[in-house]
């Protein structure tokens, strides 16, 4: 059950950030992106690759799948390292937000959630880092290899992203 409720932590709070991002980036981008004050802000900086809530939502739903069946992974070899591995990734891309947050001396897209669960994420990190046996070298092993996979896949996504709008509107056009 401990990491069954790690898991389903890791993957709620994940999902609140992502639905942070979903919501808000595109209004972000539209509202902001003729300002020379944030041309360097992540989400204006890379605006091409987020052509719309839809294609962004898909990208993550995409993250999204990929989170499940690592944590289900976890779940099924009880593995408390993937698990943390998976959640340390998430974790550190949160930092991404706040620093912007920082820079920007405002509210982001992902801003507000990364400084909401950030605290969450690294107090119930402690509590079972102190609570239950961690092998070490497994958990940094696993946390740069997951690190760099997820990394890829975000990559690979955003380079995909014109091809994931067409196939929405392929999906969602009505027949004649």
């Amino acid at each position: 059950m401990a990491v069954s409720l790690l898991c389903f932590i890791i993957l709620s709070l994940f999902m609140i950030h992502e639905f942070d991002e979903i919501i808000f980036t595109r209004p972000w981008i539209e509202q902001n992106q003729a300002d020379k004050r944030y041309q360097k802000e992540l989400f204006i900086a890379r605006k091409e690759s987020y052509p719309s809530a839809e294609s962004l939502a898909f990208m993550i739903a995409e993250e999204f799948v990929l989170a499940v069946l690592l944590l289900l992974v976890s779940i099924v070899t009880q593995s408390f390292e993937l698990a943390l591995a998976t959640g340390f990734a998430h974790t550190l891309h949160l930092f991404g937000h706040i620093a912007q947050v920082l820079k920007f001396k405002r509210w982001v897209p992902g801003g507000l959630t990364a400084v909401a669960t950030l605290p969450i994420l690294l107090i119930v990190f402690s509590v079972y880092m102190f609570q239950y046996p961690v092998a070490w070298p497994l958990l940094l092993t696993l946390s740069v290899v997951i690190m760099i996979f997820l990394v890829t896949n975000l990559l690979f996504l955003q380079k995909q992203v014109r091809n994931f709008q067409r196939f929405i509107y392929w999906m969602t056009k009505a027949e004649k």
